[in-house]
């Protein structure tokens, strides 16, 4: 079949300097419950299909198949509103899409069947309370030596504790690029996967922006992440645009990038 790079050409845009270690962020979808307690679903299910078509196109090519992540925006408490009943405790910290709610699985079903790549091998990660993300985001901050600079681009204003869960004093708002540095962060894995190349898939919406991602992008590499990421912005009609890999630049470089994020924030 010939060497792993020579296979990486047979899938469209692969680098072929690294077919393996590629993690997939298969669309930022979101998740609420109506006045009558229904789930409903505003699924990203375009950008789901396109990283789907992608995944299947490794394996084709007889190469890895990536980690295939999907993300959720949500109203309400996941664990507890949106996870199937009999988890174990640690099925519920580390979701796959088979683990979700027959009513959020019912949706992503078809596009899954279709490129034959089953639900439990997608990782579904929902979004994080913005107070979580906020303490593991702070602990990174306290510890990782992140100029203020670059601290101040990843806050704005404050925020009450979300309905549901437990009273505490008000905190500060994470901006939309600070929360989906965690999704670019879950999607790449911890180090033991080894991953070296991010393909992100999303659509242009309320909670999923383009500007919020390319700027989350450039946070990812400013806090230490060495994957290399492409977005890829997928349109109402399905197509696909691409964009350029994006590889972490070297210390002084990143410096140089914290200052100028910093400098041109706003509140996304």
């Amino acid at each position: 079949m010939g060497s792993a790079a020579q296979r990486s050409e047979q899938v469209p845009g692969v680098p072929p300097h690294r077919p393996g270690g590629v993690g997939i962020l298969a669309g930022n979808s979101r998740v609420s419950l109506d006045s009558d307690g229904v789930i409903e679903v505003q699924a990203q299910l375009r950008a789901f299909d396109a990283a789907l078509a992608l995944a299947r196109g490794y394996r084709e090519a007889g190469l890895p198949m990536p980690r295939v992540s999907v993300a959720f925006d949500h109203r309400g408490i996941f664990r507890t509103q949106f996870l199937d009943d009999g988890l174990s405790n640690s099925q519920k910290r580390r979701p796959r899409l088979s683990h979700l709610h027959p009513d959020i699985r019912t949706v992503f079903q078809p596009a899954a069947t279709r490129h034959q790549i089953a639900l439990g091998d997608i990782h579904a990660i929902h979004a994080i309370h913005e107070d979580s993300a906020r303490q593991h985001l702070s602990h990174t901050l306290a510890h990782g030596g992140v100029p203020e600079r670059l601290v101040r681009s990843m806050l704005a204003g404050i925020t009450e504790p979300p309905a549901g869960e437990d009273p505490q004093v008000p905190t500060q708002r994470l901006t939309c690029a600070a929360i989906t540095t965690e999704y670019f962060a879950r999607a790449a894995g911890d180090a033991a996967s080894g991953t070296t190349l991010l393909e992100v898939f999303f659509e242009d919406s309320a909670w999923s922006g383009r500007l919020a991602y390319g700027r989350g992008l450039q946070l990812s590499h400013l806090l230490g992440s060495t994957s290399t990421i492409r977005l890829n912005l997928v349109s109402e009609c399905g197509v696909v645009s691409q964009g350029a890999w994006i590889a972490p630049k070297p210390a002084g470089a990143a410096a140089e990038a914290s200052a100028a994020a910093a400098s041109g924030r706003t509140d996304a």
